[in-house]
């Protein structure tokens, strides 16, 4: 008899069921649901994370604090220098603390601006260029410090060495250069003077990308070089100028979320730039490779002159990656290899145990280095490096790949190369061109220096591992003579190429055996060798709890960083741990669970290998064509890259055409310096697009930043004419359509298995390309969104999966993983799809279903689904019996169809409001855990509302940009003379182009409507954060107004009135005011320590409170309904909290609380749910949602009333 528990894994969910087994006859015995929160905000059917969310608020909040930080800085070295009003530092500090910016009367001249007299930043800056000042002159001392204060304000963009990838930071380098261009065809050569020409002609200068270094940098030592600083105000002042305007403070170090290495467990993982990691990289492969030749009678390891031969090949700067086959050919003739197992080689003269197409890493960096110190590069290092000294040829590496791995800025590293290098100039150019992946290797650096002698001598990475630790193990006074080091090294090599594959004991035992005899090396010493297949574990669980009960331990592990993985491993915890507390399972209960379901059966995955191959195949030959074609074009050689590979592939799918303007391609558009075409998403990332090939396409750069910008296609006004272009990808997706259905119909028809194979294997092959040509023409035509169209909750269930088996390991002896494929066909097989079919995505049930089936799928299954295919296949093809597979139990497909009305979900809804900051700080050198507050969620929305008042009545408004205003907003415009304007231009045009074109307030002088206010009708009672900076004299003008996000709690009081009846009141506490209460500087004790009061404005007492994720049991007129009745009724009558928030009735003088609920077995989002108002009665239709006022709500209360466990077991409190 063996009991087992079936649990299905999700990302923010666990099924789970008990059944026993005896014999071959299963009994359910517990079964439910754990659903939790998935950790990401949901908007619109698009999936965000919630710590994002908060982590760009915060980036803008501080970004907007340094800039406040480097403006006071250099104000109060222009203020020390007199190149400013004086500004004390007690205003300086109120501007920093408090808040309070500096209003003395000099200082707001001194920044104010006035046309007519030329006192603007720009004239100041153009002045600054050209003419010399007078330093014994206030005003042109204050005109200095003026132009160095419009300096800082708008620094310009630094670029980053080490980030040179990415859409963005390719368009900023596009813009610079542009604007570069621009600047050299008007003759000027600072920024400066560029920028005081437009400003004379009235052109926009805002929404240009500028250099810090290339134009504000340079502009600035032009200044100073002009007005002689050095010696008018002295060079330690200017050099506090320029430290104080064009230092960048650097980013905080990601280190320690770097995983820790397997065998040096205190080591994090070695960067895979690292030349030594490279070279561990190469050898581990080719020690690997086994050859055969015509005098070989099987495949063996290459000999040592082979693997000189095809070294060459790792060290090649134009190929990071490489096919196997370039080694090959390399080793063999041309065309007289293939690989070993590939039946169609097997004729070969030259055999290999690598198929032509595996892809083989290459060592970039060390190629990189070679090419400027030649191939002896580290002896070169060593001689050049003018810190060499004392120094071992690994520490040099070390510096050298230092420099390069954290130097951000061009021009230092350049320095470093000259400097300590002794390079030239172009020398030290390639040395800053280098360029560096940003992915770990597995292993430490320290774990790969003592690995690396062995795989120099030839030994395979397993065997090279495994003696990588010896330093540790043997005999100090053997190991530290280096001659018998290597006389031992040789002969435990030795020792091992002589272990018998015919050896009962494994290579391991034998090696260790040897040690032991030869060297007298003890048990515990033998522990410290590396272990190949050492990977980090949890722990095995040793402790009980007080009742001496195991439970499981913390899943957090290294290995996992994924935020949902973990919050999904943690619920796993719990559920598990109640499971043993009450006794239901036990360490040797059988654990089954569902691995992802992102499996294929075997067709599929030969169709995907075929279509990747396709690929690869279509960007080799673009990568060949690029180099021929840009050199017809422009007479220039150019190594094409990946980018550029993509943009070709683009182009061709295009038919050389931009697809939104219908400009014609060529080959230098979009390859080379300044392209004039940017890959571009069809459906933006900002709404749920990814970077798939289906969602690119090649755009005219100025349209798609200017007029494309985070559009849908179908928001275009030139919609029409797009689609026209792109009518072919319709057709191609449709004639692949019907070849689809040849092939199905081919398949019924085929004879043999091979045949059948073969035309299914071909079906989904052309299911891939059509799949592929209907997306990208598809996106073409979405007018929004749908949901689901993130591919987050794919990704992340394989994760949990993986994690949740290692874990359970830690305690149960007995852990197997179940494909979700084989879930999903024995769900078919069993009878029991089409009641599953009815709850997924619907109800949280399909959990249950899953879990229960996952349990019931052994060892015995498995063996016996090949049989049952079989004759499935027979009965298919041969008209044969009906194949049969037995039920778990009898009854099977009848009690699953019960699971719905016989559990009760289990819901977990933190609260995490209370829940406090924590950080560690400095104090007194020791680092302390300090805590703070924290609200942990969203206190209000984002947008503010002015306020203006008009016949007595405050109304309340916003300010939004032209281009996304909604139809909707035009009656709404505050101002007569814009919604005049607005409302002719619609009348004439249509709203859609209308929006899309430009809509003048004043064509003759060139001035466009870009934003306008409107009135917000439904914004009458706003929440008034803080005051304003600058304090209005109309009171209702003194406030920061927004609107409530969500409320945190409302509290319910009931009492009677002087006639017996029953009464009830309400207060609701929002976010805003609960983040107000739990700050740590309340003094508790003083505002009562509860968060509403126990009683209410008419004295009734305080009966409950709710909070989203509070589940109630609804009764009609008495508690006692539901402790008399069922479980399948009272399954009816369990709901969550999802809502709340007061209103007022039309006509009434009384506010009312609307509590929103779901019912607890729900899964479709509440926006899909039609909900239905009023009280519940007994017996009545199940509603899905319901919404009701605080007075019609009789309920029991969970914490109250009543509890909910894990295991869905509900328990009474009174």
């Amino acid at each position: 008899m063996t009991k087992i528990l079936g649990i299905d894994t999700g990302t923010n969910s666990l099924g789970w069921a008990i059944v026993e087994k005896k014999a071959d006859e299963y009994h359910l015995l517990d079964k439910g649901v754990n659903i939790f929160q998935e950790g990401v905000k949901i908007e619109k059917g698009i999936e965000s994370s919630k710590a994002a969310d908060r982590t760009a608020h915060k980036a803008s909040r501080v970004r907007n604090y340094r800039i406040k930080l480097r403006k006071i800085r250099l104000l109060r070295i222009l203020s020390d220098a007199h190149l400013c009003p004086p500004l004390s530092k007690v205003e300086l500090s109120a501007w920093r603390l408090k808040k309070e910016y500096p209003k003395n009367d000099l200082f707001m001249q001194w920044q104010g601006t006035d046309d007519e007299s030329e006192k603007t930043p720009y004239a100041y800056r153009h002045k600054c260029l050209h003419e010399c000042l007078d330093f014994s002159s206030m005003t042109d001392r204050y005109i200095l410090g003026r132009a160095f204060y419009h300096m800082i304000q708008r620094r310009g963009f630094l670029s980053n060495r080490k980030d040179q990838s990415g859409d963005d930071t390719g368009k900023v380098k596009e813009s610079i250069s542009n604007l570069t261009q621009e600047m050299h065809d008007d003759g000027y050569e600072y920024l400066g003077d560029y920028f005081y020409s437009l400003y004379n002609k009235g052109e926009k200068i805002r929404n240009h990308y500028t250099a810090r270094n290339e134009h504000y940098l340079a502009e600035f030592k032009a200044i100073c070089e002009k007005q002689k600083l050095d010696k008018n105000l002295g060079p330690e002042i200017v050099r506090q100028i320029e430290k104080a305007i064009f230092d960048q403070r650097p980013l905080k170090s990601q280190k320690g979320q770097v995983g820790k290495c397997v065998f040096e467990k205190n080591k994090t993982k070695c960067p895979s730039s690292h030349p030594m990691y490279e070279e561990f990289r190469m050898l581990s492969f080719i020690n690997n490779i086994k050859i055969q030749t015509p005098n070989d009678s099987a495949l063996r390891p290459l000999s040592a002159e082979e693997r000189e031969l095809i070294m060459p090949l790792f060290f090649r700067k134009s190929k990071k990656q490489f096919d196997f086959e370039d080694i090959a050919k390399k080793l063999a003739p041309k065309k007289h290899y293939g690989f070993y197992k590939k039946s169609s080689d097997a004729e070969m003269p030259y055999l290999f145990n690598y198929p032509m197409d595996t892809s083989v890493s290459g060592c970039p960096v060390t190629a990189a280095l070679k090419d400027i110190f030649g191939d002896n590069w580290i002896d070169s290092l060593c001689e050049t490096y003018t810190l060499a000294e004392g120094k071992s040829r690994l520490n040099v590496v070390n510096d050298i790949w230092h420099a390069l791995f954290f130097y951000t800025d061009e021009t230092k590293l350049a320095e470093f190369g000259k400097n300590r290098l002794q390079l030239d100039d172009e020398e030290a150019k390639k040395f800053c061109e280098i360029s560096l992946p940003s992915d770990y290797a597995s292993l430490s650096l320290k774990a790969i220096c003592k690995i690396l002698p062995y795989l120099r001598k030839g030994l395979i990475y397993s065997h090279a591992v495994f003696l990588g630790n010896l330093c540790e193990v043997m005999p100090q006074y053997e190991w530290n003579m280096e001659e018998m080091r290597n006389a031992a090294i040789d002969n435990i090599i030795y020792e091992m190429n002589q272990i018998d594959s015919k050896d009962a004991r494994t290579f391991e035992v034998c090696i260790k055996e040897y040690l032991k005899e030869q060297y007298h090396v003890s048990d515990e010493k033998l522990q410290k060798l590396y272990h190949p297949s050492m990977m980090e574990m949890y722990p095995r669980v040793q402790r009980t709890n007080n009742h001496g009960v195991y439970q499981l331990g913390s899943p957090r592990i290294d290995s996992v960083r994924n935020p949902m993985a973990m919050r999904s491993m943690f619920r796993l915890r719990k559920l598990v741990n109640r499971l043993l507390e009450e006794g239901k399972i036990d360490q040797d209960t059988e654990i089954h669970i569902e691995f992802a379901r992102e499996l294929n059966d075997a067709n599929k995955r030969n169709a995907i290998a075929a279509y990747t191959k396709e690929n690869q195949n279509k960007n080799d030959e673009a990568r060949k064509k690029i180099r021929n074609l840009f050199k017809a074009e422009t007479g220039n050689d150019i190594e094409p890259t990946d980018a550029d590979v993509l943009k070709y592939v683009l182009w061709e799918e295009q038919g050389h055409i931009c697809l939104y303007t219908g400009k014609q391609i060529r080959i230098s558009d979009f390859v080379g310096a300044n392209p004039k075409f940017d890959i571009e998403h069809t459906i933006p990332r900002s709404v749920g697009g990814d970077s798939t090939r289906m969602n690119l396409t090649l755009c005219d750069s100025r349209f798609n930043r200017e007029v494309k910008k985070t559009k849908l296609p179908t928001e275009l006004p030139n919609h029409d004419e797009i689609m026209a272009r792109i009518n072919d990808w319709r057709e191609k997706y449709e004639s692949l359509d019907g070849q689809i259905r040849r092939q199905k119909k081919m398949s019924k028809g085929a004879t043999t298995k091979d045949q059948k194979d073969a035309i299914i294997r071909k079906r989904h092959l052309l299911e891939l390309q059509r799949d592929y040509w209907r997306g990208k023409y598809l996106r073409f035509t979405m007018e929004s969104v749908p949901d689901g169209f993130s591919r987050r909750q794919g990704t992340d269930i394989s994760v949990i999966s993986k994690y949740a088996r290692l874990y359970l390991k830690s305690l149960f002896k007995h852990v197997y993983t179940v494909k979700g494929i084989a879930t999903s066909d024995f769900r078919k097989i069993w009878g029991i799809q089409k009641v599953y079919s009815q709850k997924e995505r619907v109800n949280h049930v399909h959990h249950c279903i899953d879990a229960i089936v996952i349990a019931c799928i052994g060892l015995d299954e498995y063996n016996k689904l090949g049989a049952y295919y079989h004759d499935e296949e027979n009965h298919e093809w041969y008209g044969m019996s009906k194949a049969y597979f037995k039920k778990p139990w009898s009854t099977f497909v009848e009690d699953v169809e019960k699971v719905q009305d016989e559990i009760m979900v289990y819901h977990y809804t933190p609260d995490n409001m209370p829940k406090q900051g924590r950080r560690r700080i400095l104090i007194d050198g020791k680092k302390v855990l300090a805590k703070g507050d924290a609200a942990r969620g969203s206190l209000h929305n984002d947008t503010y509302y002015g306020a203006i008042e008009s016949d007595g009545v405050v109304k309340y408004v916003k300010r939004i940009n032209f281009a996304s205003m909604k139809e909707n907003d035009v009656k709404n415009i505050v101002d007569d003379t814009v919604r005049g304007i607005i409302e002719a231009a619609i009348n004439e045009k249509g709203f859609k182009e209308a929006m899309s074109g430009t809509i003048w307030m004043n064509e003759e002088k060139q001035i466009p409507i870009k934003k306008v206010r409107c009135y917000t009708p439904s914004v009458t009672k706003p929440l008034n954060i803080r005051q304003q900076r600058d304090v209005s004299s109309k009171e209702y003008k003194q406030q920061y107004h927004v609107t409530n996000d969500s409320n945190y709690l409302l509290a319910l009081y009931i009492g009677k009135d002087k006639k017996g009846k029953e009464k009830r009141e309400f207060e609701i506490i929002n976010m805003l005011q609960t983040a107000q209460y739990f700050k740590t500087s309340n003094d508790k004790v003083a505002v009562g320590k509860n968060i509403v009061p126990l009683k209410s404005e008419h004295d009734y007492p305080f009966a409950y409170s709710l909070k989203i994720g509070t589940m109630v049991l609804l009764y009609e007129k008495s508690p006692n309904e539901i402790w008399d009745a069922s479980l399948m009724d009272n399954n009816k009558r369990l709901y969550k909290v999802v809502g709340l928030s007061a209103m007022r009735m039309k006509g009434r003088n009384v506010d009312y609380a609307t509590i929103k609920l779901k019912h607890h077995e729900e899964a479709r989002l509440s926006t899909e749910l039609k909900v239905k108002n009023g009280a519940f009665k007994q017996g009545e239709e199940l509603r899905p949602s319901i919404i009701m006022l605080h007075t019609q709500l009789n309920a029991l209360v969970q914490g109250y009333d009543f509890e909910i466990n894990e295991l869905g077991e509900i328990k009474r409190l009174r």
